[in-house]
């Protein structure tokens, strides 16, 4: 994917078939190491609605840092739990977070375009089954992310009002 902007945020997100790395934390704290200055969340893709999904709730992660009313410490921390629907940071890693043996969502943000373009180029490089469509909607997430957050899946919403329903979930997510 490219290099989109949100506000002053440049962003990223990529996509990976499938993870293999020997421990995850050891992993994401290698990553967060090497790519210093960039905010770094690896989530399992599973949890991802699109590309629209993580954008809105990522300008929501931003907005609230401009208003100082972030869940969490960390932006990336208050991303994961938007995205897993919970204020609970265990359980957010639980559902959310990147997994062994799934697929992968790499989602990079800085107000430093290089960084950023540096972070996508690194990750790009360490896994050769990138795939940006594991990131799309499909039924089979549609059905996890609706038993996680605890609605019927089926007859409810359409496409576009499911992930307007997301949205506003990752809106309710405060201190």
């Amino acid at each position: 994917m490219r290099i989109c902007l949100i506000g002053d945020t440049f962003y990223s997100i990529i996509g990976v078939q499938k993870i293999k790395v020997k421990n995850i934390e050891e992993f994401l704290e290698d990553l967060r190491n090497v790519l210093q200055g960039v905010s770094i969340q690896a989530l399992d893709a599973n949890i991802v609605y699109g590309i629209e999904h993580i954008h809105e709730v990522l300008k929501i992660t931003l907005e609230a840092i401009n208003r100082k009313i972030t869940f969490a410490n960390k932006a990336e921390i208050d991303l994961l739990l938007r995205l897993s629907y919970t204020n609970q940071i265990s359980m957010a890693v639980k559902y959310g977070g990147l997994k062994n043996g799934s697929p992968g969502c790499f989602i990079f943000f800085s107000k430093d375009k290089t960084k950023v373009a540096k972070a996508k180029s690194y990750i790009e490089n360490m896994f050769l089954d990138k795939d940006n469509t594991i990131i799309n909607a499909s039924t089979i997430k549609r059905k996890m992310i609706s038993e996680q957050i605890g609605i019927s899946s089926n007859k409810l919403f359409d496409d576009q009002t499911f992930i307007r329903y997301l949205i506003e979930r990752a809106c309710l997510i405060m201190k």
